[in-house]
């Protein structure tokens, strides 16, 4: 199973997403994120990712979420989820992504990834919860099993 790192920066009653401009996930908009690497826990990895694909730095006190995502294709990934809103600095464009803000209630969900709808509101609310999701190996989901976790 690979770990991976999802954050999502708010600001008042917008979300910062990110359109993915190469790589996986192409066309999608997002959080920032990716693989924790050898040696970092996913906090690390998700300030190291947000600096790296927009150029902020976020302050990641604790994780919101984990999400199991099964796929044929890409294999079995465990992704923890932070949601913030403390930051520094200011959303740039990279090679990578390209970033935006949306109202919370005009987020571009058709350009998300399949499934997405399920548990970012939990995210936007800042409830703690649980996600599996199961992918066809074409990028589609066809089940979720979402659940908020009482602290």
């Amino acid at each position: 199973m690979t770990n991976g790192v999802l954050v999502y920066i708010l600001k008042g009653a917008h979300i910062l997403l990110a359109m993915k401009k190469r790589g996986f996930g192409v066309g999608r908009w997002n959080g920032t994120g990716g693989k924790v690497e050898f040696g970092e826990n996913a906090r690390l990895a998700g300030i190291r990712e947000t600096k790296e694909e927009i150029g902020l730095t976020p302050t990641l006190d604790k994780s919101l979420g984990t999400i199991l995502y099964h796929d044929s294709k890409v294999g079995d990934w465990k992704v923890t989820v932070f949601r913030t809103e403390e930051f520094e600095g200011q959303p740039v464009e990279t090679d990578e992504m390209k970033p935006q803000w949306f109202p919370v209630d005009q987020i571009p969900y058709a350009q998300m990834w399949s499934g997405d709808d399920q548990w970012l509101p939990y995210v936007i609310s800042g409830q703690k919860f649980e996600a599996e999701m199961w992918f066809d190996g074409n990028e589609r989901n066809i089940k979720a099993d979402v659940r908020a976790v009482k602290e």
